[in-house]
């Protein structure tokens, strides 16, 4: 029986789902800089993902903001421009089309997990910095000694316990008063500011201070400190609360985004390898 022998070409020794990782490299370095330069001009003009912050504290984001679009917008649209690029630069290999649309996939997606890997080398290094800026502040100029000061967070809690009855005569803040309201400051700073309940010897000793500083009865002093400490343990666990949706819903969003970017990267790589297929094509007629 005759033997069939099947002589290649030289340049067809390499056949089907090449990969290159410098191109994806390069692609998931193009799309990490388009989307930082787009996130950043967004920035400029206000259009943040989320506004945690307003003038009446914690405030939950909604969906479909402007934010949140251009968020999504601009992820998407840096990873087309790496996914594209890569795609671009590819060049022709001897492989179907399907083993040609799986090799560009394949570098649209590897292109898209460099980018988030360098955003996320980023922010890790940007947060690392941070925490070590806030550190070193601290070791230099040291932490300041407790005390209740006209911008601290209990004073305005400690002006509400000892304000005085409306029929009670007002009186200067004397040395007394001020050691009161001092020690008043600790307390609250110990427990109550942290989220934490009053334990039954500090709200004792809150109570005796109010009734004897703001010239009120312990009736009176009772519900003042009670009332207060209600108030600001619901105060705490609403603003816990909203900070853990909005946490919640800023992973989610960036999930999707991050989902679609990757679909998106994939898709600009296929249609980059068939456009060019399309113009080699043209060219060799």
């Amino acid at each position: 029986m005759a033997e069939a022998i099947v002589i290649a070409d030289e340049g067809e020794g390499t056949s089907g789902y090449r990969f290159s990782w410098g191109l994806a490299i390069a692609g998931g370095v193009a799309a990490t800089a388009v989307t930082f330069f787009l996130l950043s001009l967004g920035a400029g003009f206000g259009l943040l993902l989320v506004h945690p912050i307003t003038h009446s504290g914690p405030s939950m984001p909604t969906f479909l903001t402007g934010g949140a679009i251009y968020f999504l917008s601009a992820q998407a649209f840096g990873f087309a421009v790496g996914g594209h690029l890569a795609g671009r630069l590819l060049g022709p290999l001897v492989e179907s089309h399907i083993q040609e649309d799986f090799r560009a996939a394949a570098h649209g997606l590897v292109t898209w997990a460099v980018a988030v890997l360098a955003t996320l080398t980023v922010v890790t290094l940007a947060g690392l910095t941070v925490t070590s800026t806030g550190a070193m502040t601290a070791a230099l100029y040291g932490t300041a000694p407790s005390k209740v000061s006209p911008a601290g967070p209990t004073a305005y809690l400690v002006d509400i316990l000892f304000r005085p009855n409306g029929n009670a005569r007002t009186r200067a803040s004397g040395p007394a008063d001020a050691s009161a309201r001092a020690e008043a400051g600790r307390i609250l700073d110990a427990d109550l500011v942290h989220g934490e309940q009053l334990s039954a010897g500090d709200r004792d000793r809150l109570v005796d201070l109010v009734s004897a500083n703001a010239e009120v009865s312990n009736d009176v002093a009772t519900a003042r400190v009670d009332g207060m400490q209600a108030d600001v343990q619901a105060r705490t666990r609403a603003a816990a609360d909203t900070v853990r949706k909005a946490a919640s819903y800023t992973s989610l969003w960036i999930a999707f985004s991050l989902l679609f970017g990757a679909i998106i990267s994939m898709v600009a790589a296929i249609a980059a390898r068939n456009e060019d297929d399309r113009e080699a094509t043209s060219a060799a007629r």
